[in-house]
């Protein structure tokens, strides 16, 4: 396979070979560079993982009751330090199981309860409803606040029901024939109060102008408003004291 790749007359027979010689090896140009920073770098992974710390000493390993309380110390009247014994309380929790459910249930006091012997049921007397707990509140007997609400409405329903009855009696009805003649009348002045006020000038020069056409205006809102009020109404009342006047 080789002939026939190398055979008589390639071009690679014309490259000279030297198997004597090598070529030079390639060195970086900051290899001094590199190798310093490679030897500054290689103890860096030491200090990765768990800091080392200082060992125990063997004698100062944990002794018998090391952690139970200790008494404080006296002290005597010339603030000396006077020789007491060690008094070593008990610990919070027993590690014995059984010992310490019996510690934590010591000073737990059964609440009041009922029990039905014939079918075995437990019940609290206050979720049961025979401990008196809303008597001896601060609001027992006094009348609820939505109560005190509904009743002042009601007592204000009836005073403005009294206010229209005295009202009623205090006047008189207006008949069918009044009302269209009082209609007739503010409808007729408000066409005269209406023709006048198209016959202004276009522009007011004078206070006096100004002033009348503004007081036409105010005069055609009050005349249609009256109107309005005999129109939509068809019962009106009206007091002895107006009835000479305009409704």
């Amino acid at each position: 396979m080789s002939e026939a790749i190398n055979a008589k007359g390639s071009v690679q027979d014309w490259i000279p070979k030297d198997p004597g010689k090598k070529p030079p090896r390639y060195v970086p140009k900051h290899m001094a560079t590199i190798r310093l920073e490679q030897k500054s770098n290689k103890q860096a992974w030491k200090t990765m993982g768990p800091a080392k710390l200082e060992l125990p000493s063997p004698s100062n390993y944990l002794k018998k009751n090391a952690k139970r309380p200790k008494a404080p110390e006296r002290t005597g009247t010339g603030g000396q330090k006077t020789s007491t014994t060690t008094v070593r309380l008990p610990l919070h929790v027993p590690p014995n199981p059984v010992k310490r459910a019996v510690i934590q249930t010591a000073d737990v006091k059964p609440k009041p309860s009922r029990v039905d012997f014939a079918q075995a049921h437990k019940q609290l007397l206050q979720s049961a409803g025979l401990i008196p707990k809303y008597i001896v509140k601060k609001d027992y007997g006094e009348i609820p606040k939505y109560l005190q609400q509904r009743r002042e409405a009601e007592q204000q329903v009836r005073d403005d029901q009294e206010k229209l009855e005295k009202l009623k009696q205090a006047t008189r009805q207006v008949s069918e024939e009044e009302r269209n003649a009082a209609l007739e009348g503010l409808k007729k002045k408000w066409h005269e109060v209406h023709r006048e006020y198209q016959g202004l000038p276009f522009i007011l020069y004078t206070p006096s102008q100004k002033g009348r056409k503004v007081h036409m205006e105010e005069q055609l809102t009050e005349l249609e408003k009256h109107i309005r009020l005999l129109e939509k109404f068809k019962t009106i009342y009206i007091s002895d004291a107006d009835a000479g006047g305009s409704p």
